[in-house]
């Protein structure tokens, strides 16, 4: 296995985790921690708590032992009640008890054992115990013949008749066995305690967790039996709150794949509506024309059927535009499409529309961004910013050329055709501190205020697009054509009334992408 192989094999493995065994993974360890760490503290706190009461058994003989310390006849130490105080702690059950005095007179005089072993563990020598004073008082714990043991030292200054000091070390000692014997059954009992808290915790995690997850296994049930056709929104009122947000996103989606297949089945139906038409005129034209003797007869039945291609090519290449508009329209910046001139643009399409116009005898005129007659110009190479051909750009605006060129060859054509014989068609482009406004001024019938929202609308011809009574051959996709690519471009399409209120003005506006250079 390679090494992207073993890399992905964890991920793999991890994705297959349910969302349950996740946290558990997660919440273990801590709460494993956490109950080492609680037990730990409490058996800390117990045993200290053990040692005082055991500290306080062997306290209490040393006390005694030290009150019993008396002069004899002879003027040496002795213990008046030894007998009593060593019953009672031999009394206590230990395995091992010790008691022992040991005094030492004033002076350089050997210290002599009055009461127990003559050897034992001496306290420690660093602390306020070292300087023996009376009263002084110290527990600890050693190894005496090899086994553990606890031990309380005692110092009792008692004087003679003579007045002199005598220093008393009383011991006490019992073995440990019965503080390590109360701290291991403590540390039993609470790892017991904390391993069933444990268990009834991950019992309740798994088992909320299942009651939490299921409005999800309900909606992963509501999806499933669902139709492919069925892409209504999805319910979030029995969805927790902090999924609520990833079943709104899901519900964006079907909104969207439901406009997609709106869009599409609207597109094949107005093909379908707008193509079987031509085709059936074409149909008839063509057997008229196969039935036909007359050369003359046939020639105009020709024509006839070549004007229907066009008008069923000009129908398709509209349709297939408009299909590409609202396919690649969505939410994406403008940043996304690349940067072009739309003074360029414009003037590529009032070329591109010469020969249009000149076939109506219209007077299509072009204004350009820097002004009148400044063809000039397009070689003025002082900003930074240049278009494909090396010229500066006057107009910089983030958007697709080929979608803008679709946009105003649609405009201009529709200047052009609804313009009567003679008429005048002008486009211009002007520039100000954020926009960039292509106008495209006609003095034709133009459109009510009123009707001017439904132009938008597919297919839609207006009943003052006429020509000297005639109709004017179209498919009334213009207009849709080009606001739906400019919504993709951020930009906004105005109808406005012509010069003088003849005619119709639309302007397109797109955001200006870098300062202009024009003054």
């Amino acid at each position: 296995m390679n090494t992207l192989d073993s890399a992905e094999h964890p991920r793999k493995k991890s994705a297959l985790l349910g969302l349950r065994t996740r946290l558990l993974l997660i919440l273990i360890p801590v709460l494993v921690a956490l109950f080492a760490f609680d037990s730990w503290s409490d058996i800390k706190a117990l045993g200290q708590e053990l040692e005082k009461a055991y500290d306080q058994t062997l306290v209490e003989p040393a006390q005694a032992l030290a009150d019993s310390l008396d002069w004899n006849g002879s003027g040496d130490v002795q213990l008046t009640d030894s007998f009593h105080i060593t019953s009672m702690f031999e009394a206590v059950a230990a395995r091992a008890k010790y008691m022992r005095v040991v005094v030492k007179p004033a002076g350089d005089a050997s210290p002599r054992v009055i009461l127990g072993p003559a050897e034992f563990p001496e306290p420690p020598t660093d602390g306020a115990f070292h300087a023996r004073e009376d009263g002084a008082r110290i527990a600890y714990n050693t190894l005496y013949r090899e086994q553990p043991i606890r031990v309380v030292a005692l110092v009792k200054v008692v004087h003679d008749d003579q007045g002199r000091p005598w220093t008393a070390l009383i011991q006490t000692a019992r073995s440990t066995h019965a503080i390590d014997s109360a701290q291991h059954d403590l540390l039993m009992q609470t790892l017991r305690r904390d391993a069933r808290t444990l268990v009834i915790l991950v019992l309740i995690i798994w088992l909320g967790i299942g009651w939490g997850l299921r409005p999800l296994l309900a909606l992963r049930e509501a999806i499933r039996v669902r139709k492919p056709d069925e892409l209504e929104p999805l319910q979030t009122s029995a969805v927790p709150g902090e999924v609520r947000p990833l079943v709104d996103a899901m519900n964006q989606h079907l909104e969207q794949q439901r406009e997609s297949l709106e869009t599409q089945r609207q597109f094949l139906d107005d093909a379908s509506h707008q193509l079987r038409t031509p085709l059936a005129i074409m149909h008839t034209q063509t057997g008229y024309a196969l039935r036909e003797t007359d050369p003359a007869a046939i020639r105009s039945t020709l024509l006839g059927i070549l004007q229907q291609l066009q008008r069923s090519r000009r129908v398709s290449e509209q349709l297939l535009s408009l299909a590409q508009a609202h396919q690649s329209a969505g939410p994406a910046t403008s940043n996304e499409h690349e940067l072009c001139d739309a003074n360029t643009v414009a003037r590529e399409v009032v070329i591109a529309h010469l020969p249009q116009a000149l076939e109506k005898q219209i007077d299509l005129g072009w204004i350009d961004a820097l002004g009148d007659d400044n063809e000039e110009n397009d070689d003025h190479d002082d900003s930074d910013d240049n278009d494909e051909g090396g010229r500066s750009m006057v107009a910089p605006v983030r958007a697709s050329a080929l979608g803008l060129h679709e946009v105003l060859s649609n405009l201009v054509h529709n200047a052009i055709a609804y313009t009567p014989r003679g008429g005048k068609v002008s486009v211009s482009v002007h520039v100000n501190e954020s926009q960039v406004i292509v106008r495209i001024l006609d003095n034709g019938p133009g459109i009510a205020p009123q009707d001017r929202a439904r132009a938008f609308k597919r297919f839609q011809r207006l009943q003052n697009s006429t020509d000297a009574g005639s109709a004017v051959p179209g498919s009334g996709l213009g207009l849709a054509i080009a606001q739906a690519y400019l919504q993709q471009m951020q930009g906004a399409i105005e109808l406005q009334d012509g010069e003088d209120g003849v005619g119709l003005a639309v302007q397109v506006l797109l955001p200006l992408a870098v300062p202009s250079t024009a003054h």
